[in-house]
Parts: structure tokens; sequence; C-alpha cells
């Protein structure tokens, strides 16, 4: 037997990506990961202060500070710098007198700083200390040596570890505060304009469950030195108080029960009944409390006048007191996107009386010491799918289904009485005319006269309620059909048009890759590169093969129409599609899709409306000199799905923005422009009953901003 030695683990230099950037999916989450640190701490006061930040700027930055216990010398060296540090699984409970339950477990939050930007100053003291303590980290130190180290060989005597590389320490004198904890990052990673910052709010909103009352506040401000409505905003959360409908569900460990919707088809009435608690122990999801708040179009309504900006948008799980994942922004794949729950996979998917997250508020309670099976993902988009979350999900799932079955008999039951209300109107002006007969046999020539005019306007208003009963039955004929379809045939000339430009733009793909194997084939350093391209000249085939078809049947049927996830095809198109043109271009791109849509329509058709507005914005920022940036960003507003669209190219002057839509107008002649990408981006959305227009670029003084809107179908 040979001789025996000892091995040890390192961690590569990448590890502060894969923990950082890479994990941590959205700045929204990021910002989750900071302020619940803050809540760790004992904070009760947090400010979040965006400093220029409204395009990537050297001077841009974000610092986070908190009045929490703040940190020792000895925190910092063995919490804050360890990796997965065991403090806070040793000890639940934050320190007395708040006793509050601890958030973090993982020991990878701080991480989330690199998601925000690349050059981070800690400052942290403890109540009682004269230092403050400080520190610097700059993530580019660890990708300048990343990338310096894939060039040596692995049993190069140079080769360095995520642990070895050294951040610089120095202490102040502590300034006025008592105590706390300050983070200021710099360079920061994305522009931030102000409706990203409305967005962060309305999230942070959400960070502390509304229904649950504490002992001790926790508050959330937020400023910035750009935006206006931005000054010291206290972060609130109060849109459960315009609900029409409440209901609220419990548990008692004592009887052993968990309490559950169930609505009564006798008599019309949601009711709650108790059913034995799934027990934890047993290998169950463990007792929940749960309360629905749904928002009719009238509440809604309100709740727009009231809050601007904010949001109705689902149910959120907390865990004692503190939301689990922010379900921040949309990730492209299906299984990842914002509606883990799936409520809104089952509206989209052909069922017409199901409530959208946008029509429903839900806090859902769970706790560490009763569920605990139910597991964050560690990178905080979703949690772990084992059999206790699937339980979980089903029994929230079923919760709302039973609110359906009672809100779509409180809708037949309006619709009967509507029809019964016309019908009775309808009688009694039956009767009305009747009487008036009968007092014009005996009355004087003048109040005949009179009786007479009274008569006529009774007629006239008869025929008008028989008409409104008519209208009223045909319209609920129409929404018995498929309410969610929403289909536009155009005119043969726009077809053509259309057909013309897919075929253009499908056939500059296939150049733009035909000419990258022409000036690299066969250097063996570009195989990935060569298969990527394949791949897309592949794709681009099927593309022309599929519009061909769908030319050829287009007189005889509809076929080509199919379900589209936005957030998915949006998101292939920025990351697969258009990435290389992106990276080789030196242009930033930001997708963020708030809210999941689904929709029925042809693909290609759609997809060209977004590769014609990335033409148009590339074309754009090749007159910038600085930082070049495309953004696109979409959510729900009411009955109508927006999409923003910008860059910060030079922008459109105001005197051309409407002629930009024409056929044939064009501001980029010198760089290929043919004047029918926008005529074809506003023919396509108006097919699909939508709108499109130019409004303040969000890169502002300069760029542009196109403002989508398509329809929604509402279930009011």
């Amino acid at each position: 037997m040979g001789k025996t030695k000892n091995l040890k683990f390192n961690f590569d230099i990448s590890s502060y990506r894969l923990l950082g950037r890479e994990l941590i999916t959205d700045r929204i989450t990021a910002l989750f990961e900071i302020v619940k640190n803050s809540y760790d701490a004992n904070a009760e006061n947090v400010f979040v202060e965006f400093h220029d930040v409204n395009t990537r700027k050297d001077i841009s930055k974000i610092i986070i500070s908190d009045d929490g216990i703040g940190m020792s010398y000895s925190d910092l060296q063995n919490k804050w710098m360890v990796i997965g540090t065991m403090s806070k699984r040793e000890t639940r409970m934050s320190p007395s007198p708040y006793n509050r339950k601890l958030v973090g477990k993982k020991g990878i939050g701080r991480f989330a700083v690199d998601k925000l930007g690349s050059h981070v100053i800690l400052k942290t003291t403890v109540k009682g200390s004269k230092v403050l303590h400080c520190l610097k980290t700059d993530w580019r130190d660890y990708e300048e040596l990343e990338n310096q180290q894939l060039q040596l060989k692995f049993d190069d005597d140079s080769f360095q570890y995520f642990t070895d590389i050294e951040n610089e320490y120095w202490e102040e004198e502590v300034p006025p505060i008592k105590q706390g904890t300050r983070i200021e990052i710099y360079n920061v990673t994305d522009p931030w304009s102000e409706l990203d910052v409305k967005k962060a709010t309305s999230e942070l909103s959400k960070l502390i469950s509304p229904i649950q009352t504490f002992q001790y506040p926790f508050n959330i401000y937020i400023s910035s030195n750009e935006y206006d409505d931005f000054q010291d905003r206290l972060v609130e959360n109060n849109s459960i108080g315009f609900a029409s409908l409440d209901t609220e569900i419990s548990f008692d460990l004592k009887k052993g029960t968990q309490q559950v919707l169930h609505f009564d088809e006798n008599t019309g009435n949601l009711n709650i009944i108790d059913v034995p608690i799934s027990d934890s122990n047993n290998g169950g999801m463990g007792p929940i409390k749960m309360r629905l708040f749904y928002f009719n179009q009238n509440d809604k309504r309100r709740f727009k006048r009231s809050y601007a900006g904010a949001i109705i948008d689902g149910v959120k799980i907390y865990r004692d007191g503190l939301i689990t994942t922010p379900f921040a922004e949309h990730a492209i794949e299906r299984d990842k996107e914002r509606d883990i729950l799936g409520i809104d996979k089952r509206r989209y998917s052909g069922f017409f009386d199901k409530i959208s997250s946008r029509d429903l508020l839900g806090f859902v309670e769970i706790s560490d010491s009763l569920n605990p099976m139910i597991i964050e993902a560690t990178n905080r988009q979703n949690f772990v799918d084992n059999d206790e979350y699937r339980e979980l999900r089903n029994f929230i799932i079923n919760q709302i289904e039973e609110l359906e079955k009672r809100l779509s008999a409180q809708k037949r039951e309006e619709r009967e009485q509507t029809k019964s209300n016309l019908r009775i109107a309808r009688n009694d002006l039956k009767e009305t005319s009747t009487i008036i007969k009968a007092i014009k046999n005996i009355a004087t020539p003048e109040v005949k006269s009179e009786l007479g005019l009274v008569e006529r306007n009774v007629r006239e208003i008869e025929v008008q309620i028989k008409r409104g009963i008519n209208e009223f039955n045909e319209l609920e004929k129409e929404q018995n059909k498929q309410r969610d379809l929403f289909l536009s045939l155009m005119s043969l000339q726009e077809y053509a048009a259309e057909i013309s430009h897919v075929v253009r733009t499908a056939v500059a793909n296939i150049a733009d890759s035909a000419k990258f194997f022409n000036v690299y084939f066969p250097n063996p350093k570009y195989s990935e590169q060569y298969l990527l391209h394949a791949s897309h000249i592949e794709a681009e085939m099927n593309k022309l093969a599929l519009a061909i078809d769908f030319m050829l049947s287009y007189a005889k049927s509809n076929i080509g129409f199919k379900e589209i996830d936005l957030g998915a095809t949006l998101g292939n198109l920025f990351n697969k599609t258009y990435r290389d043109r992106f990276i080789k271009a030196d242009i930033h791109y930001t997708i963020e899709i708030r809210d999941s849509f689904v929709f029925t329509h042809n693909v290609k058709f759609f997809e060209d409306i977004f590769e014609n507005l990335i033409s148009n914005s590339m074309k754009a920022l090749k007159a910038v000199k600085g930082p070049k940036h495309i953004k696109c960003s979409g959510s729900l507003k009411g009955d109508m799905y927006e999409i923003l669209f910008s860059d910060n190219g030079p922008g459109i002057p105001e005197k051309l923005r409407r002629k930009v839509f024409n056929i044939y107008f064009t501001t980029t002649e010198e760089d290929g422009g043919a004047g029918m990408g926008l005529y074809i981006v506003q023919t396509r959305i108006k097919a699909m009953k939508g709108t499109v227009s130019i409004i303040d670029s969000e890169f502002k003084p300069s760029g542009t901003t196109l403002k989508i809107c398509l329809p929604i179908k509402s279930d009011e």
C-alpha cells in the first residue's frame, strides 16, 4: 500500500461569480438579500439610496445602511468573511429584546452585492465601540485574476484560489451613529430608471407580511438624487384595504385540524371547514395560515387611483413573517418564472372563470418549526421541488379554486338579476302605459295632451329596454365563446409586407452567420461558435419554412397560431439569438419581464416585432461613444400588458415621432434602414388590437423608449 496523505477542498477564483451574479438571478432579489440581513441584525430602519444610477456612470452608487446591531472585528472576520457561516444556524433568533426569527440560513446572501455593482465598501460598528470597521471588496480584482488564470495550467505554482485574495481593511473613528452597518456599492452594474426604482419599492413593500404584527418596527426608506418622488420615501403596503372579498383560514394544533375553503353549491356560500392537518412529522407539508383578498374591476380602479404604479400581483409565501422568495422578475425557463404557483398558467390554458394574479393578493404564512421541509432554493427564486412543496402548491391552488367557484356563482347571480331587472322594468312600463290610457279616457283635453307626451316617452323607453335585453343576450352569447382568443387577419397587402419582412430578416440573420464561417472557418479556436451559428442558420431556415407554409395555408385556415409565452420568447431572442451580436457591438442589454403573459398568435410574426426594434436600436447605438444600452421590460397594467423597449441612442426628435411609423420613412438610411421596420411593428401590433407609441426616454436626456400595449381579456 502506498503512502497516504490528506487533501482538502479549495474554492476556485470564480466562486465570487457563482455565488453572486450567477446565483442571484436579478437585482430585486439582491436588494432583498441585503435588506433581510438588516432585519436579522435587529435594525428598525433601513435606508436604500440611489445616486446617479439613471445610466451607467463612474459616479453611480447604491448605499444601503441600517441602525442594527452592527459587527465587531471578530464578527467581520468570522461571519461576514466566512462562506456558509454557521452563525445563523446555531442561533435561530436575533438578540433580545427583538427575538426576531432569523431569515438568513445559508451564509451566502452577502454575495448579492456582486449583482448590484463591482466595488463594495462596508462600514460597521457595534454599540459602545469607538471604532468603525471598514472593508473594501472589488469584484473586478477577482474577475481580472480569473481571466488571467484561464491561461494557466492547473499545476502552475502561481495558481490562486478564492480564499487567497486579500481584501483591504482599515479603521475609522465612529461617527455620530451609535451602531449599524453601511454598504456602499460603486460601479453599478445596470442603470436604474425611475420605473426600476418604483418596481424595487413595490417589491420591498412585500418583505414584511401585512397581516402579521411585530413588536418592533422594521421600516425601509428609499431615496434618489435623480427622482423627486423618492426623498426618504417610506416603503408601505396598504393594498389589502381595497379588496371586495377577504377570506382567511388557519389551523388548530390541539385539535389537529387545518381549515380549508369549501364552496357549497346548494347555498352558494363559501364556507370554512376543518380537515386533519398534513403533519410534517409524517411527510406532510405541515399546518399553514392563509389569507386571500380578491379585487374586482372597481376595487382595482380605486387601488390604482390611490397608489399609482403599484400592482396587485398574486400570492406570496411568508416564513415567520418575512417573505420567503421575492418572486421578483421573470425567468426564461417556464418552470422558474414568476408564476411559480401556476395561478396564471391555469387561466391562460383556456379556462374562462379563473382568477389571475392581477385579481388577487394572497399571504401564506409558514414557519421554520411547523413547515421544515418547505425549503427555499438557493437562488431565492423558487422552492426545493419536493413532495411537501408540491402539496403546499396544490393546497393553495385548491383554495383559490373554491374561491373561483363562489365568484362564478356570484357572476351568474348578477347576470340573472340584471336580466330579471330588465324584464321587471319592461313589465312596469307596460303597466304604466295601461294606466295612462285609462286616465286619458276621463281626463280633460289639456291633461290628455300632456298624457300623450308622457305616453310617447314611455313607449320610447320601452323600446330601449327591449333593445337592451336583446343586446344583453347577444353579448352573453358572445362572451361564452373563446374569450381569450384574439386573432385578427390582416389585409392581403399588409400580409404580403409581413411575409417579405420575415424573409428579409431571416436571410439577413443567415448572412451574418455565413459571414462568420467565411472569416473564421476552420480555425479550431471558434469551434463552439461554429456550432452556435450553425444552429442559428438551421433555426432561421426553419422559420422561413414555417413562414412559407403559413403563406400557402393563409387562404385556407389559421394554422400557425399558437400559445406564446412572452417572457420565454423575448428571453430566447435576447439571450440566444442576439447575444453574440450584442457582445460584438459592445451593447449592454437588460430584459425584465415582470409578469407572466401568455397569448395566442403567430410566433414568428411576434418575434419579428422585436427583431425590428433590436435592429433599429443597434443602428442608433452606432453613434454612441460611451456605454450602450438596450432595455426591454414588461408588466401588467390593468387590462393591458405594457412593454417598454428603450435604448440610449441619439433619440428621435419630437417632430418626427409620428412620422417614424410611416412606410419607407427612416432616420438610419446610412446604416441600411429601409423605412419598413416601425411600419411593420405598428401594423402587426394593431392586428393584435394593441397600440405602440414613442414616450419620454427612460435614458433621459437622450435615447428612445417605445411603449407597446397589448390587450388582455378580462373575466369581469
